[in-house]
């Protein structure tokens, strides 16, 4: 006697096969997916990179378009020569007991020249540029200046003369001018000047000079 299989079994059978072939449908297609993006993203990394539009390493050195110092820098203007200036005196300027007279340094040549400092300067007499005293005393009240003379131009540094009847142990003689030496100059120039009293005692000095500087 045969047995027969419940009348759901039957049915049941069916419906599970159709599950299961939509199930194995759908994992191929997944798989085709899976497959189909690794090959792309093979591809792109295989794909070669292009080379640098600008490489750093093998880019020429680009030549700087600003000046150099050497070209821009103003040239080095020359001290002032001896040969190249007028020394004179200017209008004197009474005081109690002394008078203020500009030493004047004209640039007489045809190029600019600079100038700074203290001039040297000293009474001579006695018609032979003998010295009359001790030379000037450096007043620094006044902060050195650099200046630069162009053909024509003019500085000065004051200079203060104290009346020789003032000072007690003075023996008294006519000078005859001035000596001067321009700063940093090894060379003198007499500037002649009249009515000028001076001490013959080396020790006493009656002139007090200041820096150079503008008119």
């Amino acid at each position: 006697m045969s047995v027969q299989p419940p009348a759901g079994a039957a049915a049941k059978s069916p419906r599970r096969t159709g599950l299961i072939i939509t199930f194995v449908i759908l994992a191929v297609i997944l798989l085709g997916l899976i497959a189909a993006v690794v090959v792309v993203a093979l591809q792109n990394n295989a794909l070669p990179v292009p080379p640098s539009s600008s490489p750093v390493t093998s880019a020429p050195a680009t030549p700087s378009t600003s000046p150099t110092s050497t070209s821009t820098a103003t040239p080095a203007v020359a001290r002032c020569a001896v040969g190249q200036l007028s020394v004179t005196l200017g209008q004197p300027n009474g005081a109690a007991g002394s008078e203020l007279v500009p030493i004047l340094f004209t640039n007489t040549g045809s190029t600019p020249c600079e100038l700074h400092g203290f001039p040297g300067v000293s009474f001579v007499g006695h018609g032979n540029g003998t010295q009359l005293g001790a030379a000037a005393t450096e007043d620094t009240s006044s902060s050195i200046v650099q200046n630069t003379l162009q053909p024509g131009g003019v500085v000065q540094a004051p200079l203060k003369i104290v009346n020789a009847q003032l000072e007690s142990n003075c023996t008294i003689v006519p000078a005859d001018g001035l000596r001067v030496y321009p700063p940093h100059s090894f060379q003198a120039v007499f500037v002649k000047a009249t009515g000028l009293s001076a001490c013959s005692n080396t020790d006493v000095s009656l002139l007090t000079v200041k820096t150079v500087q503008p008119q």
